[in-house]
């Protein structure tokens, strides 16, 4: 024999063992051999040896064949066993050998040995090829059974005569039999059922004879719609015989709806395209596709033609022709922009028709993607505003003559209200009252606060609104030369937020700071009385939070705001009053009036 075998030996005579093993020799049979007397041993080499067979004796001192041969059923069941005894009586043998063993040799008859081990380790190869190749079929059986069991698709296996051998479990559950209702069945009752009566026998019977390798489609009409079932067919052949035809059902409703709907998509999308072609072709707008280089793409629609004043087939794969040398670096500033991914919109150019006429342009673009979701190009739209910025700068040009107009006036007003002012300056040097002479002055403060809101106003951008804490300032300064006397001894403190007012509440205001400033000029502090006046101008959340505060005397005791002679102060309260806003005074320490108002 080839390679060599492993023999475990259960023998406790060394001269038997010798004898044993000379005759395996002698029968040419290359092996290595373990020999073992106890069943401590006898289980370790089974598992650790793994012996291609084992010869035992039958009673050793401390074990037994007997034993020994349960053990290797137990541990190695498919490993060959044979007794090798002078003692075994023949009944006995017969025994063994019903209970598993695979052959036994007397000892006085070693001569049989090497042909029993032969014969023993080619049955036992013989053996396990073939429990091998019924596991191999087992395991195919099972993956067959897996596959057609766990099918989507119905699976019918018939004989030759059309009655039914196997069906999987779809056909089960599809018509609500079990297999075992179904075996043996006409192929004929089976399909009427199954597919509703929608193919005939004779149908059935050319179909299933045919050499037809397309599939069928059968339309199965059902009580809440239709199915579709493409139907394929193949005879099963052993030896050249048809054994059975195998017919396999798949249930295509989904792809037939998803078919059915693919069409209706492209119907759409001509409709779409025809939509879209015609509000392109409609479209008072030039709209143009591009190369991400700038070329021309495929559209050019006829506004774009009427525009420009070139034909599409002119422009087609060119830069666009419209671009004076001036505009291309604007032009590549917006190509790159949008191909980096930005939309633009509200873009004015100057383009160049082909006549040479200069015309402006509102332009707006858009990156085009493919299905990858990258630019592969850019959508471009231009509408013709040359009559629109015409407008504007006529417009513009008549603005621009209303707000010299504007200028004027407010110049006027001011220098009107200085003549007033003037006048009132050279009447009152016809009179020596001091009552009469401050009357005098405290009107001509009052007309001077108007007037410098005028003048404000016609050197601001804005002739609306004028910036009011800046106009503050000016009245300060102005009523500070006007109390020269008290500016060295008194202090006051401008606080303002950012306030721009229109001019009837700034004239109001202007009013109202300076009689409350004058106030505290001539009452709050006597001849050379050191202090401080506060000024603080504030945004509040639904209006404006003025208030002008003082250290000085304070009121007298007998102070009635409702009660007052004060011309100043009936003004103050006239105006608030104008303004809708609210008046508060506090005497703490000195006076603090607080003046909320809103522009509504």
């Amino acid at each position: 024999m080839g390679d060599n075998i492993r023999i475990l030996i259960l023998e406790d005579v060394p001269l038997d063992l010798e004898l044993m093993e000379a005759e395996l020799k002698r029968d040419g049979i290359n092996f290595v051999s373990h020999c073992v007397e106890e069943e401590e041993e006898y289980r370790r080499e089974i598992t650790e040896f793994q012996p291609d067979i084992i010869l035992a004796d039958h009673s050793l001192p401390h074990f037994d064949g007997i034993s020994a041969m349960y053990i290797a059923q137990d541990i190695s069941p498919d490993t060959p066993f044979i007794f090798v005894s002078g003692q075994m009586g023949e009944e006995f043998a017969v025994e063994m050998l019903k209970k598993g063993a695979t052959d036994y040799v007397l000892k006085y008859n070693l001569s049989k040995l090497g042909h029993s081990v032969k014969r023993a380790l080619k049955e036992a190869g013989e053996y396990r090829n073939k429990k091998e190749a019924e596991e191999r079929l087992a395991r195919n059986e099972n993956k067959y059974r897996a596959l057609f069991e766990l099918s989507p698709d119905y699976v019918v296996i018939l004989d030759p005569d059309g009655r039914v051998l196997d069906i999987n479990h779809q056909v089960e559950e599809v018509m609500g039999f079990s297999r075992d209702d179904l075996l043996g069945k006409d192929v004929n009752e089976l399909v009427g059922t199954f597919l509703n009566n929608s193919i005939d026998e004779d149908s059935i019977f050319n179909f299933l004879t045919s050499n037809q390798i397309e599939p069928v489609e059968v339309k199965i009409e059902l009580e809440n719609g239709f199915e579709y079932i493409e139907v394929h067919h193949a005879p099963i052949i052993i030896e050249g015989k048809i054994f059975a035809i195998q017919i396999i059902g798949r249930n295509i409703t989904k792809r037939k709806k998803a078919e059915t709907a693919l069409i209706e998509s492209q119907k759409h999308l001509h409709n779409l395209n025809t939509y879209l072609e015609a509000i392109i072709n409609a479209s008072p707008f030039a709209i143009v596709d591009l190369y991400p280089d700038g070329r021309v793409k495929s559209l050019w629609n006829p506004a774009a033609e009427s525009i420009f004043g070139w034909k599409k087939m002119e422009v087609l794969g060119k830069p666009l022709p419209f671009l004076n040398e001036n505009k291309e670096i604007k032009y590549e500033n917006i190509m790159s922009n949008v191909l980096s991914g930005e939309f633009k919109s509200d873009i004015e150019l100057e383009c160049a028709r082909n006549d040479g006429e200069l015309i402006y342009t509102m332009m707006a673009t858009a990156p085009l993607l493919n299905v990858d979701n990258n630019i592969h190009g850019v959508m471009a739209t231009f509408a013709d505003i040359s009559d629109m910025i015409m407008a504007e700068k006529q417009i513009k040009a008549s603005l621009e003559e209303k707000e010299v107009l504007l200028r004027e006036i407010h110049h006027r007003v001011k220098n009107n209200l200085q003549i007033i002012s003037s006048l009132m300056s050279l009447q009152s040097e016809y009179t020596q009252e001091p009552e009469t002479l401050k009357m005098f002055h405290e009107s001509k403060n009052r007309i001077r606060s108007m007037a410098l809101i005028h003048e404000k106003l016609y050197q601001s951008e804005d002739l609306a609104h004028i910036d009011f804490g800046e106009y503050l300032m000016s009245l300060v300064d102005m009523l500070l030369i006007f109390h020269k006397e008290k500016r060295d001894y008194v202090d006051v403190c401008l606080n303002c937020d950012t306030v721009f007012l229109e001019i009837d509440t700034a004239i109001s205001m202007g009013l109202i700071v300076n009689e409350l400033v004058s106030n505290c000029f001539k009452h709050a502090f006597p001849p050379e009385k050191e202090g401080v006046i506060e000024i603080n101008l504030s945004t509040a959340p639904e209006g404006y939070f003025l208030e002008v505060a003082d250290n000085g005397v304070g009121l007298p005791d007998n102070f009635d705001l409702e009660n007052t002679n004060s011309l100043g102060l009936l003004i103050v309260q006239t105006l608030t009053m104008q303004l809708k806003g609210s008046l508060e005074i506090e005497t703490d320490e000195g006076v603090i009036f607080k003046l909320f108002f809103s522009e509504d």
